[in-house]
């Protein structure tokens, strides 16, 4: 019944979008390339074999429903990603998975109601249809040239002073996992959220407590797992701590705890951070989930790696990651990433360095970025070099 009176409610509140005054609110975009090389399996950095690369363009914006300009937003936007033919020339390889081979794809991303069910009365705004989302064990990634999204319905509520209580249904999402190079089937692919039944997400996100920012949050997967999550951070004088708890409750008896913390400081340009967090050894496919994006690849413990994104979140696995940043003005922002995860069970180790430098050109952001990853699996070394560029307009 939940999931037809949502379905019914979409229907409604577009069947009346589409009768009313619609006005511009905002329209925007970008354009990007990314390329990268490796040298993985005694390969050759810049040989077509070794190398990946895709372009990707994205269309958005707001547009106000009805006579009032703020009681009610259609948002929109759609993606598209295309090889350019790079896979004849440059790559072997693309950073997204297209969904008939290495044909292009198109595909809506964004199209969304945000409205106030009880204005006048109640600060509650409600999201519904494919959207970003961005909570702890549920999010929109961005690591990759094309962003994935959710099919679901959102209440937001401030009502009480410096605290957000949220409440939302998740139903579909267009991502599968990735790998270490490439997001697998993201795309136009909007297919079952774990289950038929998708999922349901409750959180709260308070100030109330002076300089410190704490959330918890709990997630209910029928038939797979129930997820809590508790994080709470503050910033001091340049210093920065936080402390991240979770708590996976699988429906095949396998349960188990995360734990992250991290310390940071700020100063003048300059930023320096470590983290550590260690995951439970868990059994069963519920196990298997670990504390991973449950829509994606990426881990919400701080130790995730600035390429290798996921390992730090699964079962059985302890985490570091030490983080320097440097902004040199007029110049570039620089940036050096240390990773380190182990895996208990599988006595397997990886270590990540990753080295960037960034920079915008007017509406140009470019970034390149070198990464070195030392799989205990892999028979040597592996060295990836990138190039991000992304016009926005």
């Amino acid at each position: 019944m939940n999931k037809i009176a949502l379905s019914l409610s979409a229907i409604a509140l577009i069947a009346t979008a589409a009768q009313a005054d619609i006005k511009s609110k905002s329209f925007g975009g970008n354009a990007s390339l990314f390329y990268g090389t490796n040298d993985a399996n005694n390969g050759d950095l810049f040989n077509k074999g070794t190398s990946y690369g895709n372009a990707a363009i994205h269309l958005g914006g707001a547009a106000s429903v009805g006579a009032c300009d703020t009681c009610t937003t259609l948002n929109y936007g759609i993606t598209g990603v295309t090889t350019m033919g790079l896979e004849n020339t440059l790559v072997s390889s693309t950073w997204v998975n297209h969904m008939n081979g290495l044909n292009d794809g198109v595909w809506i991303d964004t199209l969304n109601l945000t409205f106030n069910p009880l204005n006048g009365i109640s600060n509650t705004t409600m999201v519904i249809g494919r959207q970003e989302l961005a909570t702890p064990m549920v999010f929109t990634e961005t690591w990759n040239i094309a962003k994935n999204t959710y099919d679901a319905a959102v209440a937001v509520n401030n009502d009480i002073q410096e605290t957000t209580l949220v409440a939302a249904w998740v139903g579909r999402s267009n991502i599968a996992g990735a790998s270490t190079v490439n997001v697998a089937n993201i795309g136009d692919n909007f297919s079952t959220f774990l289950t038929n039944e998708g999922a349901y997400a409750f959180g709260a996100v308070t100030k109330l407590i002076p300089t410190v920012t704490a959330q918890a949050w709990y997630y209910i997967a029928p038939g797979v797992a129930n997820v809590g999550w508790l994080q709470a951070e503050t910033e001091i004088s340049g210093f920065s701590l936080g402390a991240q708890y979770g708590m996976l409750d699988g429906d095949d008896n396998s349960d188990g705890n995360a734990i992250g913390v991290k310390i940071g400081y700020n100063y003048e340009g300059l930023g320096l951070s470590a983290a550590y967090s260690t995951v439970d050894k868990m059994t069963g496919t519920s196990g298997a989930l670990g504390f991973v994006n449950l829509g994606g690849a990426q881990t919400p413990l701080y130790t995730a790696g600035w390429w290798n994104v996921g390992g730090q979140g699964a079962q059985d696995t302890d985490a570091y990651n030490v983080t320097a940043t440097y902004s040199v003005e007029g110049i570039a922002d620089l940036g050096l990433y240390y990773t380190n995860w182990e895996n208990q069970t599988t006595n397997n180790a990886v270590n990540e360095i990753a080295l960037t430098a960034g920079k915008s050109f007017g509406n140009l952001d470019v970034t390149l970025a070198y990464i070195n990853t030392d799989d205990d699996t892999a028979a040597d070394k592996v060295n990836d070099i990138q190039a991000y560029l992304t016009y926005n307009f």
